[in-house]
């Protein structure tokens, strides 16, 4: 039976991160999650309980601007994209010790996904093999928009524009559709800031893609809107690590975890 835990902890980096974990009974190994753009880590229940109960614990933070972990204030604010890879990097080590595992695999959804792609290229400690689902290392801004946004974010950074994504475009699921519109964790009016932070991480991160030298399995949906399924596919061309492997799930959004027939993409993960 699945041991949830739900706590906070004390990063190496100076924040006091909120975190959940869905610990496996004799775990064969610990995934570390990194969750998308606004939401937070709750909203991974379901793939929580999916390996924990197939004998792999499940770790997630809270990013920092996002869910329990920011304070009112700070929700939807980052000062720099960089800061999420001190998080997780420090994050890690602290759940290997605890586990007592020597090193993790590395699982991140849309802006996770970003993350893991820039933390394997530019740091890789403690990760032995990655997945993600969505990564968003293709953020489609017009050059009009993106002069904008640089504006506002040097003259104010924290100025909060409407979100720049539409739920219902996320899943087939209308439950969990419905549950991501009324859920007060996930923030609707990001800041400047964290926008251009994100683009300009979805810019930068293909310097670092040769770097990557862990196993890694990318997948996304066939008919992702908010993230287009070729930044998967140009990234996977571009890897030099030889175990590598992708999976274009037909017919699916940008939220595969969270799809109708999203068992068929846990089983994936878990066979991977």
């Amino acid at each position: 039976m699945t041991q949830r835990i739900e706590d906070r902890i004390s990063l190496g980096t100076g924040i006091n991160a909120y975190y959940r974990c869905w610990l496996a009974d004799k775990p064969l190994g610990i995934v570390i999650g990194v969750h998308g753009f606004a939401e937070h880590s709750g909203r991974y229940n379901d793939f929580g309980n999916y390996l924990s109960s197939n004998g792999y614990s499940l770790c997630m933070q809270d990013l920092r601007g996002h869910g329990l972990t920011a304070d009112p204030k700070d929700l939807g604010y980052v000062d720099n994209f960089d800061l999420f890879l001190n998080d997780l990097e420090s994050f890690i080590e602290l759940m290997l010790k605890r586990f007592g595992f020597n090193s993790a695999f590395l699982f991140g959804h849309s802006m996770g996904g970003l993350i893991v792609l820039h933390y394997l290229g530019r740091v890789g400690k403690g990760v032995h093999a990655a997945i993600t689902s969505g990564a968003a290392a293709i953020v489609n801004v017009s050059s009009g928009s993106w002069l904008l946004l640089s504006l506002l974010n040097a003259l104010s950074p924290r100025y909060r524009l409407n979100l720049p994504i539409n739920p219902e475009f996320l899943t087939h699921d209308r439950k969990v559709v419905e549950e991501y519109v009324n859920d007060p964790l996930v923030f609707k009016k990001p800041t400047v800031r964290i926008l251009h932070e994100l683009v300009r991480a979805s810019r930068s991160v293909w310097k670092y893609v040769d770097n990557i030298s862990v196993p890694i399995m990318m997948m996304h949906g066939g008919e992702d809107k908010v993230v287009p399924p070729r930044a998967t596919q140009e990234v996977f061309n571009k890897l030099k690590v030889s175990d590598k492997a992708m999976k274009i799930y037909d017919g699916m959004y940008h939220e595969i975890l969270n799809e109708l027939n999203k068992k068929v993409v846990y089983e994936d993960i878990l066979n991977c």
